[in-house]
């Protein structure tokens, strides 16, 4: 018993739920920032109807949260300034809408 306490003080684990938690909510966060630069560029730089149409049905088979969308979507004036999105994001989640 001694020897594993020793270890695990030795070694900590890799990711500890804390870790783990964050890096989930980071891989989530950038899921949305990259949908919401898609939709950008097709329905606002491309103007593709069919492209945007496609990329908001991805969004439902996604199971994605269409107010978060739409709240980064217009919200933000520089789509490529991930602090920017990170901050809107920030004040929209916790409006605690849900």
């Amino acid at each position: 018993m001694a020897t594993t306490q020793r270890f695990f003080q030795d070694h900590p684990l890799l990711m500890s739920t804390t870790a783990a938690e964050e890096c989930r909510v980071r891989n989530d966060r950038q899921s949305y920032f990259s949908i919401v630069r898609d939709l950008v560029l097709a329905q606002f730089v491309l103007g593709d109807q069919e492209l945007t149409a496609r990329i908001w049905r991805d969004v439902g088979d996604r199971n994605l949260d269409v107010g978060r969308i739409v709240n980064l979507l217009y919200r933000c004036s520089v789509h490529d300034d991930d602090e920017l999105m990170r901050q809107l994001d920030d004040e929209f989640l916790s409006l605690d809408l849900y």
